[in-house]
């Protein structure tokens, strides 16, 4: 750069004619150099493009080569068809039946080998659901009209056809969900499944949409293979017993099914006369009467489902592992008899109790239940006697039910707005086997009670740092739970950050609870508003970050909107899975009949 022309850079100077002369000197070895450099460029592009042509020409030989070495291609079929099995949804609620986008239709896509693998595994092709699929419907119940309908009527019972056909003789799963009662699709549908009735191994079935139901016909004879029956009946609409139609019971063939292990009875109003029916309960390993979510105030339009009633029912049940009952109240209630002589269930080890506390303490007073380990209680929120003034205790039916059988109990769930601290200290001091406590109603894995009537706001205690410290092992100390893996609260909580981490610190300190005894997870939800912590982070918090590199889960919410005394009278069943939480050490009541399995 000439020094004495760089001061007009940035100006509007006009070069004289020997300043221009001195431009295009101080210009010409740039001006070379630039051309060099272009011609370099040209070269260096022209040898990339010659390379990537050379990497493309070398791809186009190594990917099929590597195709044919792939691990997939090397897994044994038996793997690939286990993989197969395990990717169809257990039940059809999941995902549409037969859908391209889901198994088993989606593998028939992929190449040759998964086609051929797919249309060999009978159990891919299963489960029969029995609906009208969306091009099939319309406005007047999916009756078919029309040449084009019948048309597509008829392709869609020829892939039915096709799919019992590929099932082959392997037990079937039937499925028929609300909404899909009535219509000649429907009716064409179950007169073909009917006839392969001797491969029942499952039916799920909604009975409050058929009148009468297709499978009126089949006898206790053509059912060897049944094993698992859910039946519903959610009708508000009319007040008959859908189990019973005059001198003929209805589903005879299904609950008289000679190897029936698992029943699942879910009604708008308790079934008039469980007793009556034709089951046969010495059978029965899961039993699940959990009435409706939908809960009628006028006590006299209900058949009720009884303590009393069910007591004779369980007596007959002597294989029975798991047991979900709804009790709904009556106006007897306050006249209830004292317990009657104790029935016992010696193989019992799950048992859910929903509804009328008085109800469920009679029950709880006249059973033995000598296995038992998992508990999941749920009383109605209000108190049943109309004189008794609140706080009204809520503990006595299942502490008095723990100091009998809670040496064994390994999980322990209570749906209830409110523990005190004394209700809890009892109930633990009772279980010291205790895995997993969960406390409130979301993270229950029971079929939840109809009615949701909270305590007075007045009244709630929620739990508290005195609550936590229970839990909270000390040095030389004995403390509660020793074995405790999984704790989880959805109760109305007030929780310092100090008391919560010297929790979490002395649960994962091996010194005061062996290797063997660090808690595995924390869900602590219902936080309240002004609680330290509760937000989404708070869990990643550094505070938790020796807790998080131990291996415990931690989950801490405070709720979008709290509302100290709802008016709730309806409660509709929750999705059959909470994301990110599983049953843990128990079983899931909600889905027996598929666990079953």
């Amino acid at each position: 750069m000439d020094i004495h022309l760089s001061h007009f850079y940035g100006t509007n100077h006009v070069p004289s004619d020997a300043e221009l002369l001195e431009i295009e000197k101080l210009l010409a070895p740039h001006n070379a150099r630039l051309s060099r450099l272009e011609k370099d460029l040209e070269e260096a592009e022209a040898k990339v493009a010659r390379l990537k042509k050379e990497k493309e020409d070398v791809l186009r030989v190594i990917k099929p080569l590597k195709s044919l070495s792939s691990l997939i291609r090397r897994f044994p079929r038996e793997v690939m068809e286990l993989i197969f099995k395990h990717s169809v949804p257990p039940t059809a609620a999941t995902s549409p039946n037969l859908s391209i986008f889901h198994a088993p239709l989606v593998l028939l896509r992929v190449c040759k080998l998964w086609r051929e693998i797919a249309l060999t595994t009978p159990q891919l092709w299963a489960l029969v659901e029995l609906t009208t699929p969306p091009h099939l419907c319309d406005i007047y119940g999916g009756n078919a009209s029309g040449a084009k309908q019948q048309q597509r009527l008829a392709l869609y019972l020829e892939q039915l056809d096709q799919q019992l056909e590929l099932s082959e003789s392997y037990p079937l799963s039937i499925v028929a969900p609300p909404g899909t009662g009535g219509g000649t699709i429907i009716r064409s549908l179950s007169s073909k499944v009917a006839i392969h009735s001797r491969r029942w191994e499952f039916i799920d079935f909604d009975a409050s949409e058929w009148r009468p139901h297709p499978f009126a016909d089949i006898v206790p004879e053509d059912l060897p293979s049944l094993k698992y029956a859910r039946l519903h009946a959610y009708s508000s609409l009319s007040n008959t017993d859908p189990f019973n139609t005059g001198d003929n019971l209805s589903f005879l063939g299904i609950l008289a099914a000679p190897n029936l292990k698992g029943l699942q009875i879910q009604v708008s109003r308790s079934c008039n006369g469980i007793s009556k029916m034709p089951v046969n309960w010495t059978n029965l390993t899961h039993l699940s009467l959990d009435g409706s979510y939908m809960y009628t105030h006028d006590l006299s339009l209900q058949n009720q489902q009884l303590a009393t009633e069910m007591l004779p029912v369980l007596n007959k049940c002597q294989n029975l592992r798991i047991l979900s009952l709804l009790l709904i109240s009556t106006h007897d209630s306050l006249s209830m008899p004292e317990p009657e002589a104790q029935v016992t269930l010696s193989k019992l080890e799950a048992l859910n109790v929903a509804g009328c506390r008085l109800q469920i303490h009679h029950l709880l007073q006249s059973i033995e239940t000598p296995r038992i380990r998992q508990i999941h209680y749920q009383p109605f929120h209000t108190s049943t006697l109309p004189a008794e003034e609140l706080p009204f205790s809520l503990a006595p039916p299942l502490l008095s039910f723990l100091e009998r059988y809670g040496n064994r109990t390994e999980v322990l769930s209570v749906n209830l707005p409110t523990v005190s601290r004394e209700d809890l200290r009892s109930w633990l001091e009772c279980t010291p086997a205790l895995k997993q406590l969960t406390l409130g109603e979301e993270f229950q894995f029971a079929p939840p009670p109809p009615l949701r009537t909270s305590v007075s706001a007045d009244h709630e205690t929620g739990l508290d740092d005195s609550s936590i410290g229970l839990l909270t092992p000390k040095q030389d100390h004995p403390y509660l739970c020793p074995n405790l893996k999984i704790f989880r609260c959805s109760i109305k909580t007030r929780i310092s950050v100090d008391t919560m981490l010297a929790f979490l610190k002395a649960r994962t300190d091996p010194l005061l609870v062996g290797s063997g005894g660090i808690i595995e997870e924390v869900s602590v939800h219902k936080l309240q508003y002004d609680s330290p912590f509760g937000d989404s982070t708070d869990a990643e918090d550094e505070k938790f970050e020796s807790i998080r590199e131990a291996g415990v889960r931690l989950s801490f919410k405070k709720p979008f909107y709290y509302q100290s005394n709802p008016d709730t009278d309806m409660y509709w069943p929750l999705d059959s899975s909470l994301l990110g939480f599983g049953p843990g050490y128990g079983v899931d009541l909600r889905l027996f009949c598929i666990e079953g399995k």
